[in-house]
């Protein structure tokens, strides 16, 4: 008899139970992550935060700020599926999606399609020195690689004067060494005017760089960027090196090379 009176208040507890799980992630979106972001310096605004079926959150609209920027993401979805984690949103015209490769394993992909770079500065550890409308795929994790291009830019250009470089296209393609710890670049090509080339080499774990340039177009006002740095400007094509680190990169004119055939 006391079973059977216990077992009501029983499947009520474990309906709340439930319940209160399948809020969790939503509560947390509202209430846990701004003070969060607020403590790192940052913020986060969030509008309309409901659970996602099977488990999961979604969210009107998401705002992050920090340092100044701003990153806006509508239709924000953040579900757990068998197969890993997965986020879908929109950022502006373009669409951002994250995948995980199951639960075990700190690998999968970010796709990018149309998406400004310059709102990504916002969760970026380091600028990226590059502007313009991005869509490709990063593979995270051990064998990490990147595939993608960039339209209607600029190489932003810091050193020895703030300088930008624009150009129409620019498309990389590069792996990581999963047992060196480096990045290959196979492939770098920059569509102009006023610069057109391509590049390839190497990127350290330590962040140095052993990089070949190859510019088969120079025009104003690059080539005077390039008498200003004392670098050659005739004739074409002109054989360059990037060398240096990361923080403080150095071109220097190279020796000619013809460059890898793109995959």
């Amino acid at each position: 008899m006391r079973r059977r009176r216990l077992a009501p208040w029983l499947g009520l507890a474990f309906a709340g139970l439930c319940a209160g799980l399948w809020l969790a992630p939503a509560l947390l979106l509202r209430f846990a992550l701004p003070p969060l972001a607020a403590s790192s310096g940052g913020a986060i605004e969030v509008t309309g935060a409901f659970p996602a079926l099977p488990f999961g959150v979604s969210a009107t609209h998401l705002r992050v700020t920090r340092g100044g920027r701003e990153l806006a993401l509508d239709d924000f979805r953040l579900v757990l599926l068998p197969a890993g984690p997965r986020l879908d949103a929109r950022v502006a015209d373009g669409t951002l999606l994250v995948r995980g490769d199951g639960w075990l394993e700190a690998s999968g992909f970010v796709r990018l399609q149309d998406v400004d770079l310059e709102s990504l500065a916002t969760v970026l550890a380091a600028p990226l020195g590059l502007r313009g409308r991005a869509d490709g795929l990063w593979r995270f994790g051990p064998d990490a690689s990147l595939e993608g291009s960039v339209s209607r830019g600029a190489v932003l250009v810091q050193q020895p004067a703030p300088f930008e470089v624009p150009f129409a296209q620019l498309v990389i393609s590069a792996a990581r060494d999963p047992g060196a710890g480096q990045w290959n670049v196979r492939w770098l090509d920059v569509q102009g005017p006023p610069l057109s080339g391509s590049a390839w080499g190497t990127l350290s774990p330590d962040g140095r760089i052993a990089v070949q340039v190859q510019v088969r177009e120079l025009d104003e006002p690059a080539r005077s960027f390039f008498t200003l740095l004392k670098l050659p400007t005739d004739p074409l094509p002109l054989a360059l090196t990037l060398e240096g680190t990361l923080a403080a990169p150095r071109v220097v004119p190279g020796e000619a090379t013809a460059p890898p055939a793109p995959r």
